[in-house]
């Protein structure tokens, strides 16, 4: 009689919380899960009757065999779609093992995919799982809008410690990300190439030497705020415009080197030569006593006689985003979960679960032999260590240098598979277990949202 008994009363439990749906219930917050967000949706389900929809149908998957409960979460015509809200399943893993709307899904690893605005939004919602339950905020196409990108919020609960189960209720349209100058100067990629490009056009259509008097005009246009200007130098290396440091015009920087040893005039003269692009060094901040801080710069030709640049200054966190730092977190934690050579073949498998749009992890002994590079499997055992990147610097040693530390970034040309031209890379790189390390990096291009100061 004993399961019998059991039997009746889950349903019981059940038919109970299905009573509550339509009540303004409101859900205790589990322990950890962070301060539950204020939502309230414009029409549909509310949160709480959200919360209520998800312990449903943990009671279900307690009352019935996997199999069964993934094949019920998964039917569109079941009793876990009721219009607005469904069920979806995934394993510890990331991957999705239910999903009534998008089926196609199914098997798929979406650990790393991001939402609209680049964040890893099952990343986020496993680890509220991980924790027993919680909240998730991000954004997703909404089937009943026409697929329209919304803001969602989702909430998850474990049913044991190999899946877990979520829903979600959007709120209203998505706010992109900002991707145009602020008031004080360029703030993303975009907006500097921008600013450079728009200094060099006025530089060819009022001649020389009008451009370098207004380049070198502290009140004039091509200043923007206490650390945002137009410089300029010839292809020699000597200095012809310089707002913030006019005692310097004039001087030779092509010897000059910044506090790491990079040359960076004679990488910016290359780079101008080739028609342009992204350099990441160290050089005075105007705003900040003239103390050397990172900056980004973009650099590009005027004429055969000159090249200007300007640049943003930053920081290693603002550069090294939070998704980036758990991507390689993650795949650190796959390696101590399933062990080195599970993880490895996983890292080189050009579709598996470490491959995210332009995120890929790459490995190397500290010896410099290549251990994971999903696009190069020509690479795997060679000896990489004294390679040289488009600009002539030692790389690889650098990475394996600043991961032998714990971790941290490092920024390095190579070709950028989406346009096939040698790009910037900003990676992030950790040690393993002293004896490898592995890292991921983002090209920084027009469109790279990494640059938000």
């Amino acid at each position: 009689m004993r399961p019998l008994i059991i039997s009746i009363c889950t349903v019981l439990m059940i038919f109970l919380l299905s009573l509550t749906a339509g009540c303004t219930w409101q859900a205790s917050a589990p322990a950890d899960q962070g301060a539950v967000p204020a939502i309230t949706a414009e029409a549909g389900s509310t949160k709480e009757q959200m919360v209520t929809f998800v312990r449903e149908a943990v009671l279900y998957a307690g009352s019935h065999d996997k199999d069964t409960s993934l094949s019920e979460f998964s039917n569109r015509n079941g009793s876990f779609v009721r219009g607005d809200l469904y069920l979806y399943a995934y394993d510890f893993n990331g991957t999705t093992i239910a999903h009534p709307v998008n089926p196609e899904k199914i098997g798929i690893n979406r650990l790393y995919e991001p939402d609209a605005l680049g964040n890893f939004f099952i990343y986020d919602l496993r680890a509220a799982a991980i924790n027993g339950s919680g909240f998730v905020e991000y954004t997703y196409i909404n089937p009943v809008h026409n697929k329209a990108v919304e803001k969602k919020l989702g909430y998850v609960e474990k049913v044991d410690d190999t899946w877990w189960l979520g829903s979600g209720i959007y709120y209203g349209p998505a706010t992109p990300q900002e991707t145009t100058a602020s008031a004080t100067g360029p703030a993303t990629s975009r907006a500097l190439k921008e600013y450079v490009d728009n200094a060099a056009a006025y530089a060819m259509a009022n001649g020389k030497s009008t451009a370098i008097a207004a380049f070198n005009n502290r009140s004039g246009p091509f200043v923007q705020g206490s650390d945002t200007y137009v410089y300029a130098l010839d292809y020699s290396g000597t200095a012809l415009a310089l707002p913030f440091q006019p005692e310097k015009v004039g001087t030779d920087f092509l010897p000059v080197k910044d506090p790491a040893g990079k040359p960076y005039t004679a990488i910016e003269i290359q780079l101008a030569r080739a028609g342009g692009g992204y350099l990441l060094y160290q050089y005075p901040d105007p705003a900040a006593n003239l103390t050397p801080a990172l900056k980004i710069s973009y650099v590009r030709p005027v004429d055969d006689t000159y090249w200007i640049g300007a640049g943003i200054y930053t920081s290693e966190d603002r550069l090294i985003d939070t998704q980036l730092k758990q991507f390689v977190s993650g795949a650190k934690d796959f390696v101590q979960r399933y062990g080195k050579e599970a993880a490895l073949a996983e890292f080189n498998n050009p579709k598996g679960m470490f491959q995210s749009g332009e995120l890929y992890i790459f490995a190397n002994d500290y010896d410099g032999n290549v251990l994971a590079w999903p696009y190069r499997p020509d690479m795997i055992g060679k000896n990489h260590r004294n390679a040289t990147d488009a600009v002539g610097e030692h790389h690889i040693a650098g990475l394996l240098d600043k991961a032998k530390n714990g971790s941290g970034m490092t920024a390095y040309y190579t070709v950028d598979p989406l346009t096939n031209t040698t790009a910037l890379k900003i990676s992030y790189v950790t040690d393993v277990d002293g004896t490898w390390m592995l890292g991921a990096g983002r090209y920084i291009r027009p469109d790279s949202r990494v640059l938000l100061p």
